[in-house]
């Protein structure tokens, strides 16, 4: 298995005890937020490093390569590729729909007295709606002038 694979389960592990030490030394209203980015962090982190070492044991470098060639197949298949696209295609414009929704109900809401400060979340949901337009747009565009 690759070193990259054991590096990056050493910083997340890293990341996490960070993450402990600040909610153990800091007292303040993100205590929960801070242990949870801990978990967050450690409970991936150690899975990486012992699944490197269990791939890099000797009696499962076979069965390690064999997995590797199966998943290089199934990354590169064509229909597996087109089936990504579509579904990416499906998950942006179910994206757009759902912040459309959104910032008209969260509008309604807020007129109708149920949201106060409700002029916040519409004007950064409206925003974040631009932005996946405009990412969008790029992206197309950009990839457009890549394989023309």
């Amino acid at each position: 298995m690759e070193k990259n694979y054991l590096n990056r389960g050493i910083i997340c592990v890293l990341v996490g005890i960070c993450f402990i030490l600040a909610a153990v030394f800091t007292e303040s209203a993100l205590d929960g937020l801070l242990w949870g980015l801990a978990g967050g962090a450690l409970g991936p982190g150690i899975g990486m490093i012992i699944m490197h070492f269990y791939w890099s044991m000797p009696q499962n470098a076979e069965r390690f390569k064999e997995k590797q060639e199966q998943k290089e197949i199934e990354v590169h298949d064509e229909l597996n590729e087109k089936l990504r696209n579509k579904s990416g295609r499906i998950a942006y414009l179910i994206g757009l729909s759902v912040i459309c929704a959104s910032v008209v109900v969260f509008a309604i809401l807020g007129k109708m007295g149920v949201i106060t400060d409700y002029k916040v979340i519409v004007l950064y949901l409206y925003g974040l709606m631009v932005f996946q337009i405009a990412a969008g747009v790029v992206a197309y565009t950009y990839l457009r002038k890549k394989f023309l």
